[in-house]
């Protein structure tokens, strides 16, 4: 066993990252690392009885490079004994319609090949990073802007949380058995093996972010600052991990006492969450939100430092999060929501009748007799054989009492501290363009009942569908 083979199983040993006879799911571009991974795992195979099978993906980004990348791994495939699975995508195509970047979508894709063919085999993935990518995503998201999280930068091990392409969630291993290897290193292995590689020519492009921090900040930085850059940085890795993996823990431990028990979203404690100290909230904020969307990509620190400004604003301000996520202040709570508001409704009804209203999964039945009554059963005079059911609109007005006019249905809601998030949720009644009857509030004075009990209705909502 090679001196580089060795230094890999001790990375292997150190994170346990392999277990007897596992399946791996080695993503295969073509490129030295790559390549330098699957020589180093299949050395290991025996020791490991591990099941190895390999996969490509031919992202037609550079006409007949990508062919020619292919056309390798599969020879490569071949000449190992290695079963291969190749995926053909025209990511320029697909980087048009999501809006992407093509680095960003070409991720994306190939992940997602990769988890689809690892949960069909219940493999784990195995990818070809090393020291050198590890300390270019540092030095990134250092500069950018990054909490412990980012700044714990690649993990040997990780459970992903992802989609696959029929938008199932499940979850995928991935390992990175050298990641604690240089690029140095990788090459002079290939080197000793006599194992040729490809280039892939995007990568001398310095108008790419990390092409530019790998061949021109990192030799700086080495000349001028630190031979020993790589090896600085990976320390610091391990200490913002260590960080993290606390933070993590004291945040799950600490979730208990700061949600509030909500039917459709978490709610958040204000007062609560404003006991821990400032890092701790952030925290519990990140594992909040990875809660609710299964991970936690695209959410920055800005994003958390936004948040918690919630804490000290006044009721009803929100931030709006990637993937359609709100965090709204109601009152003395933070309100975490994905869902879309309800759009505008409006309905005839018949009386008696009852209708299922789909936009806020509500029935509503109005019965001509008082019959037998059930608790929140709502009566009322009505004089007519039909109304109309809506929610809210801007400019609303209703009465409550004789001795007020009709008043804002916004100015009402403040004052009983209706949340925004349920104000277009809320069942109305109007009878020729009045409101008699809003969800939650005394009957219109007009309406109430009276002496005479002949024209009363019993309105009864309900969540569920129609009986």
């Amino acid at each position: 066993m090679s001196n580089f083979v060795s230094e890999v199983t001790e990375t292997v040993k150190k994170y346990d990252l392999l277990q007897q006879r596992d399946r791996i799911l080695i993503g295969l571009s073509g490129g030295p690392d790559s390549v330098a991974l699957l020589l180093g795992l299949i050395d290991l195979r025996t020791t490991f009885s591990l099941e190895l099978a390999v996969a490509h993906v031919n992202h037609q980004l550079r006409d007949t490079e990508s062919d020619e990348d292919e056309q390798f791994v599969r020879r490569l495939c071949m000449q190992m004994n290695v079963p291969l699975e190749v995926r053909r995508v025209d990511t320029k195509s697909l980087t048009g319609q999501s809006g992407e970047n093509s680095e960003n979508c070409a991720r994306r894709l190939r992940y997602s090949f990769l988890f689809d063919l690892a949960k069909a085999n219940r493999s784990k993935v195995a990818t070809g990073h090393t020291l050198n990518d590890q300390a270019e995503t540092f030095l990134m998201k250092l500069v950018r802007g990054a909490g412990p999280g980012g700044l714990s930068g690649i993990h040997p091990f990780r459970v992903h949380s992802l989609k696959t392409s029929t938008s199932e969630s499940s979850e995928m291993e991935i390992i990175r058995p050298l990641l604690e290897r240089t690029r140095e290193e990788v090459l002079s292995f290939l080197e000793t093996r006599g194992q040729s590689y490809r280039q892939d020519s995007s990568n001398r492009d310095l108008n790419l972010d990390r092409n530019w921090v790998r061949h021109k900040l990192v030799p700086m930085l080495e000349d001028k600052l630190n031979p020993a850059l790589l090896q600085t940085l990976r320390r610091e890795v391990a200490l913002f991990r260590e960080i993290e993996e606390f933070l993590v823990l004291q945040a799950q431990d600490s979730l208990g006492s700061v949600k509030v028990k909500g039917k459709e979203e978490t709610k958040v404690s204000i007062l609560e969450l404003s006991k821990f100290p400032a890092i701790l909230q952030k925290e519990i904020v990140r594992q909040i939100l990875l809660e609710l969307q299964g991970d936690l990509d695209n959410i920055t620190l800005q994003h958390i430092t936004d948040i918690l400004r919630l804490l000290k604003a006044p009721s009803g301000r929100e931030v709006h999060l990637p993937q359609a996520v709100k965090v709204q202040r109601e009152f003395d709570e933070l309100r975490f929501s994905s869902e879309v508001p309800p759009k505008d409704f409006s309905y005839e009804l018949e009386i008696p009748g009852e209708i299922y209203v789909r936009e806020v999964g509500k029935k509503v039945q109005i019965l001509r007799s008082l019959g037998e009554q059930t608790a929140g059963d709502i009566l009322l005079r009505l004089p007519s054989d039909s109304l109309r059911i809506r929610n809210r609109r801007p400019g609303d007005c209703y009465s409550t009492s004789n001795t007020f006019s009709a008043r804002k249905l916004k100015q009402l809601f403040q004052e009983k501290r209706v949340p925004r998030s349920q104000r277009a949720k809320l069942i109305i009644l109007e009878l020729d363009r009045e409101i008699i009857w809003v969800e939650g509030f005394p009957v219109h004075p007009r309406y109430q009942l009276c002496a005479s009990q002949a024209e009363v209705v019993t309105v009864r909502v309900s969540s569920g569908i129609l009986s």
